[in-house]
């Protein structure tokens, strides 16, 4: 090849660099419309190769095993204004074109001072509103190159751009309508930059994915007609979709294709993704991703991969209860068989029939019934089949739920892949299944209709006027119980009455059991029959300790003229505030861990809220979760200050068990295993109730036992 160099100055004009470039410009015969298909182009070996990529499924064929030319053709874009693809030539430094013989065509393209001192380009696309190829070069800038005339290709820097040319990027996009550039940058975030074509300028419009091993390298990306994004992660081929008008962008994993280390991108950003005509779909409910715009689990039928005797071709997904399966009574979810169903905390088998060697089984079990498929609800990863009969052994976790759900099989040449998406070969079968749960006895406390109260002087360290009203919940224990070992718990709660002034909050603590036994995810908690998103399982314990509210007094509704709940007369609510909570273990735990009923509830101070000046001063400072009134003898939890032991009126002795009572044996807090009528606003409770003092006198409990019985009723609340 002979390259000859000119260099002319003109007067007003910039030093140009002329490449005339000797070699065949002429290309094939351009595609005849814009394909469906995206064009992923990899140098291997120094041959680019051209594949065809299904974005539905992410199957792909070789279109070209060599392109013509000794080395990358990168930064390409299809150009819908003459049906080619162009791209960098690094083997000729220049711009060429492929036609729908896939053979690159050198251009001659006659550069500024800029462009020719950037070297080669593997960032680049072709407009969709302009008939023009960008190149981008990190520290370089962004370069053009009109297309309209092929007698005369000019390239030229975008000017200002070399400032902006800051990002790390492998590959972007045109925008179909909005006249932007789009990309993701590499790195273990990748974060969606939209970029002006008139100056370089980049957008960070926020971090899409993130990684936890190795970085992303997105070498190949384009759009779709409805403004979807598709980006290619070199290493493993995964194809991802991002929504760039959505208000929050996120990546979702949507198909599988090939990988390179040298990976570039090509397609007609006005063509529609479609299914093609060999697909096979899953049927569950679609909230388990089942049609493709839910990109639902998807796999291009072949003859050499799939379960059972059965598969058919479907244009989408069917969801139940409309399943093709049921609609037209060919049933191909013929692959697993469960003959010994799905009995929680035991194991199951599955009979897995594969045709076709070198595949890989994932499957997942929807065993909370959420409607879907969760990453930990992953059953099977991976698992190799031989060709025919396989016999698997799953372990049913003792913390799924009772009751109908589904399950989702998918055989695959990737050993490594989601419930949902688009893979190039295998099949996807759903089914129905039931879990069931026989042996367990369910222990109620203090029985299945009827509370335990709970009553609490919030004047700590002081014992105030001890009218035992401050906070009265009342609460019901529930213990899933099988082969001696608890699976889940729950709690009831109600709140009975609120004779405070101060902020509390209320919890149960768990003493004894590691807060890494329960299983947080699957914890199911309302609030007067709303469901609560955010975990009532608190942070920096060492023990389980839930937290049914930071403050009781956003849930008290006073009557006109009450200054507080249920302890005056007048104030007879009859709403009260209800909680209810379902706590499964991770791995059921033995009976001896858990501590006797009632566990050990508790109120606290409300954070950031004034508590009085002895709660104050013990610890220098509003006293706020430092603060805890338990019931007596029950050690607090991590979050409580030992300052308060010994302070004031508290007459805590850690060493020797004892705590939150004083020298006379009265509590901050009690416990009355019935519904209970509770002291009047500033009553005393040993007034109320005059047998309380020698009960409470006694450690072992052994006098006055049902005190609670024997009430001056002029003193109590009587609703």
């Amino acid at each position: 090849m002979k390259i000859s160099k000119t260099i002319s100055l003109s007067c007003g004009s910039p030093l140009l660099l002329s490449l005339l470039i000797s070699a065949n410009v002429n290309a094939s015969d351009p595609f005849s419309a814009c394909p469906t298909e995206a064009f992923v182009i990899q140098k291997q070996s120094n041959t680019p190769k051209t594949y065809g990529v299904n974005l539905a499924t992410g199957s792909y064929s070789v279109l070209s095993d060599d392109m013509g030319t000794g080395n990358a053709f990168n930064g390409v874009g299809f150009n819908y204004h003459d049906n080619y693809i162009y791209g960098w030539d690094y083997s000729n430094a220049t711009l060429g074109k492929a036609g729908n013989d896939y053979q690159i065509a050198a251009l001659n393209v006659t550069k500024d001072t800029a462009a020719a001192s950037a070297g080669s380009f593997y960032v680049g696309d072709v407009a969709i509103a302009e008939n023009v190829w960008y190149g981008y070069r990190k520290g370089k800038g962004l370069f053009k190159i009109p297309l309209d005339n092929p007698a005369s290709y000019n390239m030229t820097i975008i000017p200002g751009s070399k400032n902006n040319a800051t990002y790390n990027i492998t590959d972007l996009a045109f925008h179909p309508t909005d006249g932007h550039i789009y990309s993701i940058s590499n790195g273990s975030s990748g974060k969606l930059l939209r970029i002006d074509a008139a100056t370089g300028a980049a957008v960070n419009l926020g971090t899409v994915i993130t990684s936890s091993g190795s970085n992303f390298i997105f070498g190949a990306q384009f759009f779709d007609p409805d403004g979807n994004l598709y980006v290619s992660n070199n290493s493993n081929g995964n194809i991802y979709k991002v929504n760039v008008n959505d208000a929050s962008p996120t990546a979702v994993l949507f198909a599988y294709g090939p990988s390179s280390s040298s990976n570039d991108g090509a397609r007609c950003a006005l063509a529609e993704v479609t299914v093609g005509d060999s697909v096979d779909f899953g049927d569950a409910p679609d909230s388990y991703g089942t049609v493709l715009d839910s990109n639902g689990a998807r796999h291009t039928i072949t003859d050499s991969l799939y379960l059972g005797a059965l598969i058919d071709n479907e244009s989408d997904g069917y969801a139940a209860p409309l399943s093709d399966d049921a609609s037209d009574n060919s049933d191909d979810d013929d692959g697993v068989v469960m003959p010994t169903g799905f009995e929680l905390g035991e194991s199951a088998i599955l009979l897995v029939t594969a045709k076709g060697g070198d595949g890989y089984l994932n499957a997942w079990f929807d065993w909370d019934q959420s409607g879907t498929f969760e990453l930990e609800e992953q059953i099977i990863l991976g698992e190799p089949l031989d060709n025919g009969l396989n016999t698997i052994s799953i372990e049913v976790p003792s913390w799924a739920k009772e009751g109908p759900t589904w399950a989702r099989f998918r055989l695959s040449t990737q050993q490594d892949i989601a419930a949902t998406g688009g893979v190039g070969d295998g099949e996807v079968e759903d089914y129905a299944v039931t879990l069931t749960e026989t042996g367990v006895t369910i222990n109620y406390y203090p029985s299945s209709s009827t509370f335990t109260t709970l009553a609490y002087e919030d004047l700590y360290p002081d014992l105030g006027d001890f009218d035992m009203n401050d906070v009265v919940v009342q609460l019901r224990i529930i213990e899933y119980v099988k082969d001696n070992k608890v699976r889940r718990i729950g709690f009831e709660a109600q709140l009975a009455a609120m004779g405070a002034a101060y902020h509390n909050g209320f919890g149960v603590h768990l003493p004894g059991v590691s807060r890494n036994k329960i299983k947080e995810s699957l914890i199911n908690w309302t609030i007067d029959d709303i469901p609560q998103e955010d975990s009532p399982l608190e942070t920096g314990q060492t023990n389980a300790v839930f937290i049914f509210t930071q403050d009781l007094s956003d849930y008290v509704t006073l009557e006109q003229g009450c200054e507080y709940l249920r302890t005056e007369t007048g104030c007879e609510s009859a709403f009260r505030t209800t909680w209810s909570l379902d706590i499964p273990f991770d791995v059921p735990v033995s009976e001896s861990i858990i501590p006797a009923f009632p566990y050990d509830p508790f109120i606290f101070a409300t954070p950031n809220t004034d508590h009085g000046s002895a709660a104050k001063n013990a610890v220098g400072a509003n006293p706020g979760r430092q603060l805890e009134i338990h019931l007596k003898n029950q050690a607090p939890t991590d979050k409580f200050s030992s300052n308060y032991f010994g302070y004031r009126e508290d007459a805590s002795n850690p060493s020797e068990n004892q705590y939150f009572q004083n020298e006379n044996g009265m509590a901050w807090a009690i416990e009355i295993p019935v519904t209970w009528k509770h002291p009047k606003e500033k009553e005393r409770l040993d007034n109320a109730y005059s047998e309380f003092v020698d009960f409470a006198a006694d450690d072992t409990g052994a006098t006055n036992p049902t005190w609670y019985e024997n009430a001056d009723n002029a003193l109590i609340f009587n609703d």
